[in-house]
């Protein structure tokens, strides 16, 4: 009975260490800072740095909601929005302001404004939400 009772123990404790590893193996922060980089042109002078708390998204939100070009080969690693988001033209579709303010998903603006249209109490507002008063 006790042997079993441990084959139990055993087997619980290695399905929990399976299903935890792919957690394990990430090192997700739990804050993060977003700037706009150095050499774009500011679009306002009140925008601030954005102190995003990634922790507790990443919790909400599968990682591919947000860092929807990773592959098995970059997922895990820091790779840098503006890899992809390259310019400082905030009418360009692909552009570092609008990978963070475009109508929809995986924007945090148009993520934000779904999740308040269903009900949620998602903050909208730019200093509200994201970009503190200075």
């Amino acid at each position: 009975m006790a042997h079993r009772l441990l084959l139990y123990a055993a087997a619980a404790l290695a399905v929990l260490l399976i299903a935890a590893a792919p957690l394990l193996a990430y090192d997700v922060p739990d804050k993060i800072v977003i700037e706009r980089p150095a050499n774009y042109e500011k679009l306002n002078s009140w925008v601030t740095k954005v102190n995003f708390t990634h922790g507790a998204h990443a919790i909400r939100v599968s990682c591919d909601q947000c860092h929807h070009k990773e592959s098995d080969k970059t997922l895990g690693k820091f790779v840098p929005c503006t890899q992809c988001h390259k310019s400082d033209d905030p009418t360009d579709e692909s552009g570092f302001y609008r990978a963070w303010h475009s109508d929809g998903p995986p924007s945090c603006l148009g993520c934000h404004t779904l999740m308040r249209s269903k009900g949620g109490k998602n903050p909208v507002g730019c200093t509200s939400a994201c970009h503190k008063p200075r």
